[in-house]
């Protein structure tokens, strides 16, 4: 008889995996126990003409600026806030679907990060659409905590940490100490803003007129903001549509003509790590000068940016080794440890 309980309790531990979610402005991710990233998809909705769901996710995404006749479709979080409840809650609904299908498993808990700046409202919101979605016990966890904790920070400690996590509406920045925040600011200058301001410059300058997925692929394959990077001559063809005869063009362009693009959002960001830091005590300000920042979220990935930021507030950044899902793997090491980190939920 203590045989078949000790088996029921494998099956059950086998059967019940718990799920952490980094739903992002730009991709959700979703971690399932034991397993790791199993999800990493654009937060985008595709609906048809009477309003139902498409396409959610990647197939979605190509649909942005391009939509057929009848189909919509849309990113529902702007600046790290959901502007359309009902299309975040189908979409978290359909992507912890996904996950659980994979292996028919059933989620006792789900970690879900949201901004920390999130309202009552919002985290009402998000806690019923993941209710929908099947999930019982639901935990809310702040972005930058989960990125600290991603980056293997001793978030428990007294001496402070600080972390810097650049996503795709928001970019947090947050000094850590002893299992909370002693300071946090939210500016919504992120990843989306780089590629907005590609999209004025090739309007403007140019007169070309490109959809943010293109801009966005220009920001990855040759955008830089550091003199010394490689290649920052070399011609790059874009192809848009005029801006007044609206027949298709293409324009060459450079990496370093687009510098000052970039560095616009960047000196918004670096002005906040300045007045985030300034006012710390003289002991918490030697301790992070020491260690140095933690950059994290896929605007980090933007070449040249540890220098620039480096070189703006005059204090050292450390890259963590894989800035996109730094946040989903924190959230990850919680459900994987849950005793050890009740203290850093929010709900």
């Amino acid at each position: 008889m203590m045989g078949d309980t000790v088996a029921l309790k494998k099956l059950k531990n086998i059967i019940k995996q718990d799920l952490a979610m980094d739903l992002g402005t730009a991709n959700t991710l979703i971690y399932v126990q034991r397993e790791g990233v199993v999800l990493n998809e654009p937060t985008v909705i595709a609906y048809s003409g009477d309003g139902w769901v498409i396409e959610v996710g990647l197939a979605a995404k190509k649909y942005l600026g391009r939509t057929p006749e009848g189909i919509t479709a849309m990113r529902p979080m702007k600046d790290g806030i959901i502007e359309d409840f009902d299309a975040v809650s189908q979409l978290i609904k359909v992507f912890l679907n996904r996950a659980q299908e994979r292996k028919g498993i059933f989620s006792p808990r789900v970690v879900i990060c949201v901004p920390s700046n999130i309202t009552q409202v919002e985290k009402r919101a998000v806690l019923e659409a993941a209710q929908e979605a099947g999930a019982k016990k639901i935990f809310l966890l702040e972005e930058t905590m989960a990125a600290a904790i991603g980056a293997g920070l001793p978030v428990h400690g007294e001496e402070p940490q600080m972390v810097l996590d650049i996503g795709g509406g928001t970019t947090e920045v947050a000094v850590i100490a002893k299992w909370s925040y002693l300071h946090c600011e939210t500016l919504r200058v992120a990843g989306d803003e780089f590629d907005d301001a590609i999209v004025r410059w090739l309007t403007e300058e140019r007169g070309v007129v490109v959809g943010p997925t293109t801009a966005e692929t220009i920001k990855w394959e040759i955008g830089a903001v550091w003199d010394d990077e490689k290649g920052l001559d070399q011609e790059y063809n874009v192809g848009g549509k005029h801006f007044l005869r609206g027949v298709p063009v293409t324009s060459v362009i450079t990496p370093r003509e687009l510098m000052p693009v970039l560095e616009k959002p960047l000196d918004a960001i670096s002005k906040m790590v300045e007045d985030v830091f300034r006012p710390l005590s003289p002991d918490a300000r030697a301790s992070i000068e020491a260690n140095g920042i933690t950059l994290t979220g896929g605007g980090a990935l933007l070449r040249g940016i540890i220098q620039f930021l480096g070189l703006r507030t005059g204090l050292t950044f450390n890259l963590t080794s894989d800035p996109l899902t730094t946040v989903v793997q924190g959230a990850g090491r919680t459900i994987e440890a849950f005793k050890d980190y009740e203290k850093v939920f929010i709900n």
